[in-house]
């Protein structure tokens, strides 16, 4: 993503969350457990990408799936996804959390 990209948000519409979902896709939420507990999507995992253990955290995640990765604004995820693609696993930049609901991925509790 470029500069503006960067600094605006991309216009790319984040991945339709009916497709991932039936294709078995995991969701992670990348900001801290306080964020997390303020409201995430439906069935989404908390790994804090800020947590010290982030790295060994995703090297336990398991490589057949498609993890779908998401924060507040976009900036964190980049950064996760980033991470976990050099880990091996396969990862799509979901981008914020407003980004995912407007893709179709619900709250839940």
């Amino acid at each position: 993503m470029g500069f503006l990209g960067n600094l605006f948000g991309s216009r790319t519409p984040a991945p339709d969350a009916a497709t991932l979902k039936a294709s078995g896709a995991k969701v992670i939420d990348v900001r801290s457990r306080r964020e997390f507990q303020s409201g995430h999507v439906a069935g989404a995992r908390n790994i804090d990408v800020s947590a010290p253990d982030f790295a060994q955290q995703v090297k336990r995640l398991n490589a057949r799936y498609t993890y779908v990765v998401y924060c507040q604004s976009g900036g964190r995820s980049s950064r996760a996804a980033a991470t976990m693609k050099s880990a091996g696993l396969t990862v799509i930049d979901g981008g914020g959390i407003g980004r995912m609901q407007s893709s179709g991925w619900g709250l839940g509790a």
